[in-house]
């Protein structure tokens, strides 16, 4: 649903300004962050429902999940399509010749609606799924609810967890994720149970292993799914839209480039067919060549994608392990930084996809239009020329490093290259030197190589964050790249196995402490056994009883301290109090209530102490972990 919205707001960049010519660069920047608050708005009550996860949260975002919906297709409903002008459009545009192209290629029928209806199919199916499944999450928290009585009471105390404290005490699970990790800490790579997955059967190893012990996050899977949705809506509206248009081009093309490579006849020609003879390089029909490029560039777009979703899972595993050959190590020094750039790490995801995608298949239309050229008139009078320059000059730098390596391989190394020590020292020092001038030229043309494929693979990886065409030392300067670092980090230091396992267990074990008294205290009926069994349990209460005593001596009871029984040997009697007095026994059942009660209220701040040094005990556990692996 993001994604439908997301290209809305991509699609408005290449738009023409609005009616409004008066507004600023401030007024539209600010209609720019109004927009995207909107949309925030907009999908966040269904986000809070499912999140909050109670029957009145769950009805509330199911009847909002209905109104956006039938919002949606009644807007839907009244033909506001994005294929055909409005009138304000029209009229913006001055009247130009692009509404009357496309109704000449696709014709004034049901085409453009049928293009439409699919295009609109992901986004319904997503809107029904949202509408379909907040009413059985609803239904089944009813369910839970009437079946309270028939729970036992451990079932009965899950339903009291939060969402997080459920997550937490799954990861103790045996077939829990984290659980499969450490257990695979100390087994081989080869040693490793396979995954017993359909998909982990169907994929090929080296395409893609899938793993039980590890699982990614939610918020990758929603930028994913995002970005998928994102790129068929942009394929199908860059088609729709453009190929139209691609015989008005291919005329302005021509003539461009017969105005920068002037022929000699220089006879105009001003039909569709062009004559190679009579141009320096004649321009094939757009059409074929748009839709390989769109095809190129969505395929190379997709394995990008998976590609980075492999390296997310194997830097996550390298900075688990403390490794730091891709990601650079964690300093204390950048822990705002890393912050920030977790902050960023999706919307520059999806922004370095959008351009990464558009200078994509604008290089890949140059290459298959100049293989489209050859392959229709066979020659290209301005590409042969090029060509002519650049040959010579490629195969002499390939023949040089060819030659330098078969001299480095059988005269100047030891072993034929197996050991890198030097042979013929004396032949190795001559070569250099003869060798200095001749890479001097070799090194110039080397520079501009370089330049050109540090262009061409800037591009070609432009929506992988991974990845920084800037080098290994200036890589952090790159924003893309720090913010995929930034997110690395705060993943390993919030979802480490070791440390969630280690949490998992002391939580696990203080709720089921926790569990146990409260059934324990349940079971004790009358006073005295509560009684004995605290003091037994807990010597120093004896003391805390005998204090009480005492003061209620001072404070002039001496009827109701003296009439406290003594009978079932919890206070010795003969016990002194701090003023010097006897305890004396004496059955009265109403007097030593209130001595239990005057009992429980002066050691229930002890209790509570007690819980909230076991809580700290739980929250300084992962913080010790990350301390000493810092320490290390």
């Amino acid at each position: 649903m993001c994604a439908d919205e997301l290209f809305t707001i991509v699609k408005t960049i290449f738009e023409p300004t609005s009616s409004n010519s008066d507004d600023g660069v401030i007024i539209n920047y600010l209609k720019r962050i109004f927009q995207v608050l909107i949309i925030g708005f907009r999908y966040y009550p269904l986000l809070a429902a499912v999140y909050l996860d109670s029957i009145v949260s769950l009805v509330c975002g199911t009847l909002y999940s209905w109104l956006d919906y039938s919002i949606t297709l009644a807007n839907q409903g009244l033909c506001n399509t994005d294929f055909y002008a409005t009138l304000d459009q029209y009229i913006r545009a001055g009247n130009t010749s692009s509404l009357a192209a496309r109704f000449d290629y696709y014709g004034t029928g049901s085409t453009l609606l049928a293009i439409q209806l699919c295009t609109d199919i992901p986004r319904s199916l997503c809107l029904a799924y949202v509408s379909i499944k907040l009413p059985f999450l609803l239904i089944d928290k009813i369910r839970q609810r009437f079946k309270r009585s028939s729970m036992s009471d451990q079932e009965r105390m899950m339903m009291k967890f939060t969402r997080e404290e459920r997550l937490l005490l799954r990861i103790s699970d045996p077939d829990s994720p984290e659980m499969l990790y450490v257990r695979n800490l100390f087994r081989q790579a080869d040693q490793r149970p396979r995954s017993h997955h359909l998909v982990a059967r169907l994929l090929p190893k080296f395409i893609y292993e899938w793993r039980d012990d590890f699982t990614f996050s939610t918020r990758i899977l929603c930028i994913y799914s995002s970005i998928i949705l994102l790129l068929f809506f942009i394929t199908v509206q860059a088609c729709v839209l453009i190929l139209p248009e691609l015989n008005s081009v291919q005329k302005k093309l021509q003539s461009f480039v017969d105005f920068l490579f002037p022929t000699s006849s220089g006879d105009d020609n001003d039909d569709e067919t062009v004559d190679p003879a009579t141009t320096q390089f004649p321009v094939p029909s757009l059409q074929r060549v748009f839709i390989l490029s769109v095809v190129t560039t969505v395929l190379l777009i997709t394995i990008q994608l998976l590609t980075l979703l492999a390296n997310i899972r194997r830097n996550l595993f390298q900075t688990f392990r403390g490794d730091d050959s891709e990601i650079p190590r964690r300093q204390r020094s950048r822990y705002i930084s890393y912050s920030t750039g977790n902050i960023h790490f999706g919307g520059y995801f999806i922004g370095y996809l959008i351009w990464g995608f558009i200078l994509l298949a604008f290089f890949v239309v140059i290459l298959w239009t100049c293989v489209e050229a050859f392959i229709n008139f066979g020659s290209a009078r301005i590409l042969e020329r090029i060509l002519k320059m650049i040959i010579p000059t490629f195969l002499f730098i390939y023949f040089k490093q060819y030659l330098n390596k078969l001299l480095a391989r059988y005269v100047f190394l030891q072993h034929a290259g197996e050991v890198l020590a030097i042979n013929n020292r004396r032949i190795l020092m001559i070569f250099i030197y003869f060798n200095l001038f001749l890479d001097a030229f070799l090194g110039f043309i080397s520079s501009i190589t370089r330049l050109l494929w540090s262009v061409v693979y800037g591009i070609i990886y432009m929506c992988r964050l991974d990845y920084s065409p800037l080098g290994r030392k200036l890589e952090l300067m790159d924003g893309g790249f720090s913010a995929y670092c930034g997110y690395i980090h705060t993943e390993c230091c919030h979802r480490h196995p070791v440390m969630l396992i280690f949490a998992s267990h002391l939580f696990t074990q203080f709720k089921m402490k926790q569990y146990k008294q409260i059934e324990y205290l349940g079971q004790l009926s009358d006073p005295d056994r509560l009684m004995k069994i605290a003091i037994k349990g807990h010597p120093y209460l004896l003391d805390d009883a005998i204090h009480v005593l005492d003061d209620m001596i001072q404070q002039q009871q001496p009827e109701l301290a003296l009439s406290i029984t003594t009978s079932s040997s919890t206070i010795p009697s003969g016990r002194t109090t701090r003023s010097g007095r006897i305890i004396e026994k004496k059955d009265d059942g109403a007097g030593y209530q209130q001595f239990i009660f005057q009992m429980f209220f002066n050691n229930i701040t002890t209790f509570f102490e007690n819980i909230t040094g076991m809580f700290s005990i739980i929250t300084a556990g992962p913080a010790c972990i990350q301390f000493i692996i810092e320490s290390k």
